[in-house]
């Protein structure tokens, strides 16, 4: 039997569909539990939010974020020579500064960014097995998506202004 032959056989496949399906059961979990965890935050501070198709996407793409710069930096963490590491967390210190200096951080991004840390913990275990600069790169990635999510979601939850009327005729 060649190695292709072997790698084709219905048990491998299986294996492979199922190991699919697992992650896919765990990204769809992921992401509609950090949406509620995150909209009930923004209920908590914004009681007059209402839900809609904008705020869904938003919630959606700021999960998979998380998710996927978890994931990523779990990988660079255990494949990642040392300086690699370095260069990166270098990169990530110099934006979080530029944006810690664009943006006034309040209670509400902070409740949202610790949220958002929780469920990374609760749901990667290997998260305890980081490297420091590892654990470091992944605290800074986890900011800049916060700072990306608030900025998106305080540009759409301003009350438009209806133009004043200026016609008392």
């Amino acid at each position: 039997m060649s190695e292709m032959e072997s790698f084709d056989d219905d048990g491998n496949m299986k294996f492979i569909l199922e190991e699919i399906q697992k992650a896919d059961t765990f990204y769809n979990s992921f992401k509609k539990e950090f949406s509620e965890l995150i909209l009930n935050i923004i209920h908590e501070f914004y009681p007059d939010t209402l839900p809609g198709d904008e705020m869904d996407n938003l919630l959606l793409t700021y999960s998979v974020a998380i998710l996927n710069s978890t994931e990523s930096v779990i990988d660079k963490d255990h494949n990642y020579p040392l300086f690699r590491l370095e260069e990166e967390l270098d990169s990530m210190n110099r934006i979080t500064l530029k944006l810690s200096q664009k943006e006034e951080y309040d209670d509400f991004g902070e409740a949202v960014h610790m949220k958002a840390k929780e469920l990374m913990v609760n749901h990667f275990e290997a998260i305890y097995d980081l490297s420091s600069i590892g654990f470091r790169l992944l605290e800074k990635n986890a900011r800049v998506y916060n700072w990306e999510f608030v900025s998106n979601f305080l540009a759409i939850s301003e009350p438009v202004t209806p133009p004043v009327n200026n016609n008392l005729g």
